[in-house]
This record gives structure tokens, sequence and C-alpha cells, in this order.
């Protein structure tokens, strides 16, 4: 089957006269690489990989024993619209070149573990359905040195057609400046087999906007998340725009999240539905949230790994800072739609994480975290103060983490270089001072 798979995969590079293909694959920290190699080498690819060189990215190998190779998922390819030349993208796994086997730092690999593990701790599947917001605008410069620090941001703010203070929630054109550019997003993203739900203007006054994809299992909906930030960057700098996954790029306005809908079961069919249940939820699915709710604090280390991920997770702008859940509050840590009328597949929302976080590690953790609810029958009950900075979130991981081991999808390692590299950003940004810093205590 695979063989056949290869043979027309080739046939369509032929047919469509394709010259590259380019190999994506995601680091540690969740940022894009790829490397690109001329297609007559697609063969020689799909035996021996690609190397790359691990000492060069954030989290991963020592500088002596740096070698990696890349070996690409059939399943992920599509023509990138981005190129001048005909090229076929795929996204990669990282193995270790001595025992062809995956390395265990590698994102995908650890996404790839953790259905494996639901399937043979449960015998089922889980579906994830994101909701990506984001901020347009036209500019953003920045920079910072040992005696200056700055940023500033050029948005379109239109004078003929304003949107008032936290107004533009599915707002109308002509304020809703965007909607033929969603609709240009929409469109790309199902070219590269990403599907959307529906698109629209969010709260945020100053060109915030969400797009929400459809649902998918666990894997091909993280895959989707990491090329679809890709694909959006990349046509709003065609438009020359500039588009950001930024938590908080606007002091007072709204933070932008990552609101991650999800349930256990087959395709249309939520074993989080109960129709004996109160609100209709079963008591997996009770225990399943209370899972995710009693390790919330330290699952922030990977769903709002940011320094600024906190500058959103604050009171007064529908975000959560607790660990609880309610029907239809959209200031919970965990939301259960009311609106769902096809409680065959119930979901439920949890809203905590943002677009800064790694997508393969995070949906990973989130699952484990409510795997291990259910497991140990944990009640929905346990209300916490979610953690005001990313260093409280770190420290909420090295005391709260034996979750993650479970089926061997994460282990000891992964865990201390992910405390090692977000600690030392943390640092980095705590050494600076801060420009209000100045409005605050020059004169004193």
């Amino acid at each position: 089957m695979k063989t056949d798979r290869i043979a027309n995969l080739k046939r369509r590079l032929i047919k469509e006269g394709v010259k590259f293909v380019d190999l994506k694959y995601c680091t540690l920290i969740g940022t894009l690489n790829h490397i690109i190699v001329p297609v007559e080498r697609f063969d020689e690819i799909l035996k021996e990989g690609v190397g790359v060189d691990g000492s060069s990215l954030p989290g991963y190998k020592g500088v002596q024993k740096g070698d990696m190779l890349l070996f690409p998922d059939l399943n992920t390819y599509f023509i990138d619209p981005f190129f001048e030349e005909k090229t076929i993208s795929f996204l990669c796994s990282v193995y270790l070149p001595d025992k062809l086997i995956p390395y265990e730092r590698d994102s995908r690999n650890i996404a790839l573990k953790a259905e494996q593990y639901l399937q043979k701790a449960l015998n089922t599947k889980a579906f994830f359905q994101p909701e990506l917001e984001f901020y347009i605008f036209d500019k953003c410069q920045f920079s910072e040195g040992t005696d200056y620090s700055y940023y500033q941001i050029t948005g379109e703010d239109s004078i003929d057609y304003p949107i008032r203070f936290k107004g533009g929630y599915h707002i109308g054109p002509p304020e809703d400046r965007y909607a033929n550019l969603r609709n240009e997003m929409v469109k790309l993203l199902s070219q590269c087999g990403i599907r959307a739900k529906y698109h629209h203007h969010e709260v945020g006054s100053k060109g915030q906007m969400e797009i929400e994809l459809l649902l998918e299992p666990l894997v091909k909906s993280a895959d989707n998340l990491f090329l679809a930030k890709y694909l959006l960057k990349s046509l709003a700098k065609k438009h020359n725009k500039f588009l950001t996954f930024m938590p908080k790029p606007f002091f007072g306005e709204p933070g932008s999240g990552l609101h991650l809908h999800q349930y256990l079961g087959e395709k249309g069919n939520s074993l989080f539905y109960d129709p004996k249940g109160k609100n209709n939820l079963s008591e997996l699915c009770l225990k399943y949230i209370g899972g995710i709710l009693h390790h919330s604090r330290a699952l922030c280390a990977f769903t709002n790994p940011s320094t600024n991920s906190y500058k959103r997770l604050i009171p007064g702008f529908e975000a959560p800072t607790y660990t609880d859940f309610a029907l239809g509050s959209r200031t919970s840590a965990i939301r259960v739609p009311a609106y769902i009328r096809n409680k065959k597949e119930l979901d439920i929302e949890y809203r905590i994480p943002d677009a800064t976080s790694n997508p393969y590690l995070a949906i990973s953790s989130i699952l484990l975290a409510g795997l291990d609810g259910i497991e140990n029958n944990l009640k929905p009950d346990k209300r916490e103060k979610l953690p005001t900075n990313s260093y409280e979130a770190i420290n909420s991981l090295k005391e709260d983490h034996k979750f993650l081991l479970k089926g061997n999808v994460f282990n000891e390692d992964l865990i201390e270089r992910w405390i090692e590299v977000k600690t030392k950003e943390f640092e980095e940004v705590q050494l600076r001072p801060h420009p209000y810093e100045f409005n605050l205590y020059l004169g004193v």
C-alpha cells in the first residue's frame, strides 16, 4: 500500500510540474523550520531522510551529537503557494541517525505517541477544534539595547468608521475592513488541506480576527495549527500587513487566545455526551474536565509558555483567571458550549491556551491531563488561581508533571529541557528595564 501511495505521489509530482520538495518541521519551542531539496532527490529523501544540525535549534541537541534526520509524513503533502517555483511541502518527524528511532524531543513525535497512548488506554480517539485569534496591522517596529527599548504598532484606525472599544465582535463592514482578506485566508487554508468552520472580526477594536478550524483528530489538528500560522502570516505579508498571534500586543485591548474545543470518541459520536447526565455530560467527561482543572497550573507551562501570555490572563477581558468550568461562561477555564444542537458531538472548550504554544506539546499535554482525571476519578471542583507569570507556570510544572510521563509520551529529559529554555526566556525579559518603569521611577 505504501509503495502504491509513493508511486501515485510521484506521478502527481510529474503531472503538476513540481520542481522542489520543501520539508517543514517544528522545533521544540514551536517555530517552523524547513529545508528545500530538488524534486529529483525525492526517492533518496524517502529512503535516507535529510540531515539536520540539531545543535542549531533551541532546546535540541548539543554540538557534539547534533546530527539528526528528517523523514516526511506522506499524508501531509500540499503545494506550497508561497514559492515561485512549483514546490510540494511535507511535514516531517525527526529521527536519531544511529538507530533510526524517533527523537524524544521532537514535538510531532510526542503528539503521535499521545494518540497511540489514548488508543491503548481507552480504545478511542481525541478530536480538537481550535479557534485561532490574531491581530492584523500595518507595521510593527521594535528594538532594544543597553540604553533604549521600544515598540510601535501602526494600524488602520479608521476616522470615518471607527470601532468602539471592545466593540469589534462580529462587527460588519465597513467597520470590518478585513472581511475580504479573511475570505482569502480561508480559501488558502482550504487549498492546503486545512478546513475552516467560519471567520469573523473579534472583540478587539484594533484589528482583532478569528478563524475557527474544523474538528480533526489530535495530530491532524496540531498539524493544521502549525501550518495555519505559517500560511496566515505569509498571506498577510503578501498584502503588506503584519499578523501576530502574540497574546497581548496592545495594552488595554482584548488579548488573543487559542480556545480548544475537544472530545473523546469517534467522528460524530462524543463520549462526553450522556442524555441522562446533568447538562448531558457523561461521567467520563466530568473526570476528564477534573483532570485538566487539577493540572491546569502545570499545563500553563506548555499552553501559555510566553512571558506575554500572562498579560492576557487578567480580569475584564473574557480571559480565564481561575481553574473552573461552567455552562456557557466565557470567563471560565473550561466552557461547556450551551448552543450545541447535535448533542452527539458535545465538546468542552478549554479557554486558557494561546498560540505562542507549540501545538503538538500543548494539545498532547491537555489530553494527558484529561486522561489522568479519568484514571484517578478526579472531580471537576479544583478552583485555583492561574499563574500570573511564566515563572509560576514553570514551577508548577516542576512540581506536577508525572501525569505527562504516562505511556512514555513525555519524558523527564524533555520536561527538564523545556523548563531550562523557558526559564531563560523569563529571566531575559525580567532583567531588562521596562519603558513604563521610567514613568514610575525616573524622577524618584
